[in-house]
């Protein structure tokens, strides 16, 4: 099923962090349905296979890699890899995360260091790693990291999730100064409520810890939202394409907010 009607990133290399499921699934495949070679980075492999499968459906090549984003060397290793097999790479997609509903009387430091391990750290790992290979080959890239509403309009029991993601939208600010001068943009998308088996898993959680159901809390999150519907992963990924093509080369610094009104409701 290859459709040439959007070549936006024809044969250009994106590598997406979290590849495997959810919106990095979305953005991935919708990547691939622009045009792109995709290198996926997950810390599932399998699940990931099924994801480049999609990739190579809408016609892009398509290459898995079982990377840690903590783990540096990996992921060192993982980029060179990359480029190897689909040569040097034009955007990276920060999504690789973790999530989970804690009240902060609850949230131990193993809890509240996995969140900024993951979600900003590993931003900052894998963003270095592979805007250094930008700069080396001379290409005018880009990057978009995935932060969320949470980070500016947390629920309760995302204190940790939270603040990891609101630090990626400072880390995203400062990386488009720094790399502007490279011709490197830098943007930060802010989901709100998307069909993901991670939103799955914190609804359960919150169901939880509040007595009420899984219905009831997503009615909760829906209220809340202007467009009274759930979003979906690929709809993440218009806007990353977007952001990744030449339709992006001047929007830079930005935080842009994909979530059906959440934050203006």
């Amino acid at each position: 099923m290859t459709n040439h009607s959007d070549t936006r990133l024809a044969d250009n290399h994106i590598v997406v962090t979290g590849g495997a499921r959810g919106i990095g699934r979305g953005i991935a495949v919708r990547c691939a349905r622009a045009g792109a070679n995709v290198s996926i980075f997950d810390t599932k492999p399998t699940v990931a296979e099924e994801t480049a499968g999609l990739v190579r459906e809408h016609g892009g090549d398509a290459e898995v890699y079982e990377v840690d984003v903590t783990d540096g060397a990996v992921v060192a290793d993982a980029v060179e890899s990359a480029i190897d097999a689909l040569g040097p790479i034009d955007g990276l997609v920060n999504n690789a995360g973790v999530q989970q509903a804690i009240p902060l009387l609850e949230t131990t430091e193993s809890e509240w260091d996995l969140h900024f391990d993951v979600n900003t750290k590993g931003t900052f790992i894998v963003s270095k790693a592979i805007a250094a290979r930008m700069v080396e080959h001379d290409v005018r890239g880009s990057i978009v990291n995935i932060s969320s509403v949470g980070a500016e309009r947390p629920f309760p029991g995302q204190g940790a999730y939270g603040a990891s993601k609101a630090a990626v939208l400072a880390f995203t600010t400062v990386l488009a100064k720094e790399l502007s001068e490279h011709g490197i943009t830098v943007n930060a998308l802010k989901p709100g409520t998307v069909e993901t088996p991670m939103v799955e898993t914190w609804l359960e959680e919150h169901a939880e810890q509040s007595g009420k159901t899984t219905d009831e809390i997503l009615g909760e999150t829906l209220d809340v939202h202007i467009l009274d519907r759930i979003g979906q992963p690929e709809e993440v990924g218009h806007l990353a394409v977007l952001l990744l093509s030449e339709e992006g080369d001047w929007i830079t610094g930005e935080s842009i907010a994909i979530d059906g009104g959440y934050l203006k409701q």
